[in-house]
Order: C-alpha cells, then sequence, then structure tokens
C-alpha cells in the first residue's frame, strides 16, 4: 500500500475516430501489480476524466498503489425523456466510443506493456465488457482480468430476480427504468433494431474465453437484473467469476467518494488487482 499521494498527467492518444483523451495515474512508490484501463459510466451521456467516478476511482486505486489509465470517450445529446423517441445527431454513436476504448487500451499496451486489467461502471462496464470480447477475438492481448461494477451489459434490461423485486420494492417503478435504459440503449446504439446486437451490448454475446470477471453490484438498483444476467452467462460460458452485492446501496455510488460505499468499492478494485 502506498502512502503518498498519485501523480498524474492527461494526454491525447492517437485514434481511429481522432485524438482520445486520457489520464494516466501512477503511485508515489513502486507500482503494486497491474495497470487497471478504467471507464467511467454516466448512460452514455454524461462524464468525464474530472467526474468522481472517473477522478476519485483512480487516485484511489492509484494510492492503493496500482498504475491506472482513465478513459474519455465521446458523450451522445441526451435523449427524451418522455415522448417520441427522436434522436439529436451526434459523431459519437457505436462504434465510436467502443472504438475509443480500445484505442486507449492499445496505446497503454503499447505504451506500459506488463498486465494489464480492463474495468467500467455502468454504461462504461457496458463498452469495457464489449472491447474484452474484441480483444479475444483477436483485436489486441487480452486482459488479465475485468473488473465491473453495477454494469450494465443489455439494451433491453432483463426480468428482475424476485430477490430483487422485494428488494426495490417502494423505491422505483420497474417501468420507468426499464424504459429509461431502452431509451440509453438506443440513443447509444443509433435504432432500435440493434437493441439486441451482442457487438453493441455485450450481455447478449457469447462470453466464452474471457479472462476472470469480478462484479460487484448495488443492492438496490434495477440495474442489477442485467449485472446477474451477465453472471448467469458467463456460468454457462465456464468463464471464472466472482459477484457480490454491497447492501444498501443504489446505482453509481462510486459517483459519490464522501460516502462509505466508494471506499468499499474501490478496495474491492485493488483487491482484485492484487490477486
Amino acid at each position: 500500500m502506498t502512502v503518498g499521494q498519485p501523480t498524474w498527467i492527461e494526454r491525447g492518444v492517437p485514434g481511429r475516430h481522432g485524438e482520445v483523451r486520457v489520464r494516466e495515474y501512477t503511485p508515489d512508490g513502486e507500482p503494486s501489480g497491474p495497470r487497471l484501463v478504467w471507464v467511467h459510466g454516466g448512460g452514455w451521456v454524461v462524464g468525464t476524466l474530472d467526474e468522481p467516478e472517473a477522478h476519485a476511482v483512480s487516485m484511489a486505486v492509484a494510492k492503493a498503489g496500482f498504475p491506472v489509465t482513465s478513459v474519455e470517450y465521446g458523450l451522445l445529446p441526451m435523449f427524451p425523456l418522455v415522448g417520441p423517441l427522436r434522436l439529436r445527431p451526434s459523431p459519437f454513436r457505436y462504434p465510436v466510443s467502443q472504438d475509443q476504448v480500445m484505442d486507449a487500451w492499445l496505446d497503454a499496451q503499447r505504451s506500459h506493456g506488463g498486465a494489464m486489467w480492463l474495468g467500467g461502471a455502468s454504461a462504461g462496464a457496458c463498452l469495457a465488457a464489449a472491447v474484452a470480447l474484441r480483444l479475444r477475438d483477436g483485436e489486441g492481448s487480452r486482459p488479465a482480468g475485468l473488473a465491473f461494477l453495477y454494469g450494465l451489459f443489455h439494451g433491453v434490461l432483463p426480468e428482475p430476480s424476485a430477490s430483487l423485486r422485494r428488494r426495490m420494492f417502494g423505491v422505483s417503478d420497474l417501468r420507468v427504468v426499464q424504459e429509461m435504459v431502452r431509451r440509453a440503449a438506443v440513443n447509444h446504439a443509433g435504432h432500435a433494431d440493434d437493441l439486441h446486437n451482442h457487438a453493441i451490448f455485450p450481455g447478449l454475446g457469447d462470453l466464452t474465453g474471457l479472462p476472470p470477471v469480478h462484479l460487484l453490484n448495488a443492492d438496490r438498483d434495477l440495474l442489477r437484473a442485467s449485472a446477474e444476467n451477465f453472471a448467469h452467462r458467463l456460468t454457462q460460458a465456464d468463464v471464472p467469476h466472482e459477484g457480490w452485492y454491497l447492501h444498501g446501496t443504489t446505482h453509481g455510488f462510486l459517483a459519490r467518494p464522501e460516502k462509505p460505499p466508494f471506499g468499499v468499492g474501490v478496495r474491492a478494485i485493488a483487491g482484485w488487482l492484487a490477486g
């Protein structure tokens, strides 16, 4: 465990769609283990390298002794919450944001070498998991492991389990959340016909051959249904994985560094990296 504050630099990475901004965090002292390439969430419409889910997480993981590359990808315009789903033009729909994460990963491999992990939160986990499948299929070296926190892996939210329904009773309307996920996913993919495209939403794909996967989910979070389904498919694909829930938490707890669940989340990531 390092004691001093990590240092960081921000730079542009050449990419197939133009420059990709990354922020590289270096521990104070000798690194304790592999580099983490980290992708923030935000429904593909919000989030920057300065957001707590990016910067605070990266600083905390680097303070634990692990170098981090945090990736900034192009954001989409906000989608309408009600009424007809008319999408505003954007240059960052699929495959652009996914390609940006891939380009950042490949650059980190070239620049640093050694063992590397790939991880993300929420929509960032969707991008990271899709990149992991592309790496499995030969676009680059596979990660040593995958770290996903309250990940979203589907364009259509799977039906929640009975236990999740009980945890959410009186908290959130299932139909409202399902519709918000669907709208965000259409905004990301570009068309409703692509909601079941496994290249965009990796929870629908063949997960065989992925490296070990570690999942930490919010307890009272309807998006947990996606991570639970993803874990089931990992079991079917014989991919080593572990998954657990942080009791009493809601979606996005890594975006609240002043709250105790943030510390639990980053300690979990550091523990996975320590292996």
